[in-house]
């Protein structure tokens, strides 16, 4: 039981966080929702998580996906374009406007900090790929979250474009560049990476004050809302949640073995090309400067889902692709140091 919660922790402490949060909101008042915020903000919360967990980022197998840059371009496709393009065709299924929203945003921001890379050690891919491509989506969210949400939402919603792509460059974009800069000096480097374990449980429990607070939001929203939330909205929102997540992943590994990829250049494609990292997400869909003053307080339903369904179906598929193409010859090494789970589930 002790080794199932030190692997699991973060999933199930925000599991109690959201379930708490909710029903928090849900009997609170304004007041309370308004002093949370004075001590929570997501923009700095944010900057501080890329910061630390670029800053455990071990670039050095950067070179290897640079010489065949075939994977690297099909995962970053599948993640900037493919998913977006999946969860605009659901749509029309979803039930409440928020989850649509909720659902757009999602698959708008960037892939995973630190666990493509953990997913793809996990089942035997090179994680050079993972890593050149979590560099590049995150440097870049700035621009592609922006784009994607105004052209899919141009007619539905009203949002601030330069406030939101002035506080993704300052709060994904230059704290990603800083860590990795910092990382330059070898004692910097040396330390961050004795203590990458560290660096990413604390940059976890900073996750978590911002899904409280967005939890809490939540169940603000669901109290004072017109319109209730089914429970067939929230099946079918999580529904499209795995659907926009494995799709993307089958999508990607099918055209990787099509182009003749090594698998382990076709799982690291298929695993960083369709996860999505959760800071970032609940950012975007709790700072009010983005969307009005009005918000959209129940879309960070869908940013949970798809959070936590995507690291448990990763586990399954990573395990299996380990099973069927690594049992017979050995992969090509990868970093010595393991990296637990727990502590890089961004």
């Amino acid at each position: 039981m002790l080794a199932f919660f030190r692997r699991r922790w973060f999933l199930l402490c925000i599991t109690v966080v959201i379930a708490c949060g909710v029903y928090a909101g849900h009997e609170g008042s304004q007041e309370t929702l308004s002093h949370l915020k004075q001590f929570i903000r997501p923009s700095w919360l944010t900057a501080i998580v890329l910061f630390l967990m670029s800053l455990s980022l071990n670039s050095e197998h950067l070179l290897s996906s640079i010489r065949k840059p075939g994977p690297m371009f099909l995962s970053l496709a599948t993640n900037i374009i493919l998913l977006p393009l999946i969860a605009w065709a659901l749509l029309p299924l979803q039930l409440t406007a928020d989850f649509q929203i909720g659902l757009i945003i999602m698959a708008c921001v960037p892939c995973t900090l630190c666990g493509a890379s953990v997913w793809t050690r996990r089942g035997g891919g090179n994680d050079g790929v993972s890593l050149m491509v979590t560099m590049i989506t995150n440097g870049a969210c700035f621009l592609t979250v922006p784009f994607w949400i105004l052209l899919i939402t141009s007619r539905e919603i009203e949002f601030d474009r330069v406030a939101m792509v002035t506080k993704l460059f300052y709060a994904a974009m230059l704290p990603v560049l800083f860590g990795q800069i910092l990382r330059m000096n070898k004692t910097i480097k040396q330390f961050a990476d004795r203590i990458t374990s560290r660096l990413g449980t604390v940059a976890l429990i900073f996750v978590l004050f911002m899904v409280l607070l967005a939890a809490v939001q939540t169940g603000y929203g669901i109290q004072t809302s017109e319109v209730g939330i089914s429970l067939a909205a929230v099946a079918v929102v999580w529904i499209s949640c795995i659907v926009v997540h494995v799709g993307g992943f089958f999508t990607n590994l099918l055209l990787g073995k099509t182009f003749r990829f090594h698998p382990r250049d076709r799982i690291a494609s298929a695993i960083a090309g369709s996860q999505k990292t959760l800071p970032i997400a609940v950012f975007v869909a709790t700072d009010a400067s983005m969307f009005g003053n009005a918000g959209i307080p129940s879309a960070v339903f869908p940013l949970l889902m798809f959070h936590t369904s995507q690291f448990f179906i990763d586990t399954i598929l990573a395990d299996r692709h380990r099973e069927k193409y690594m049992t017979s010859s050995e992969p090509e090494p990868v970093e010595t140091e393991p990296q637990p789970v727990s502590a890089c589930e961004q």
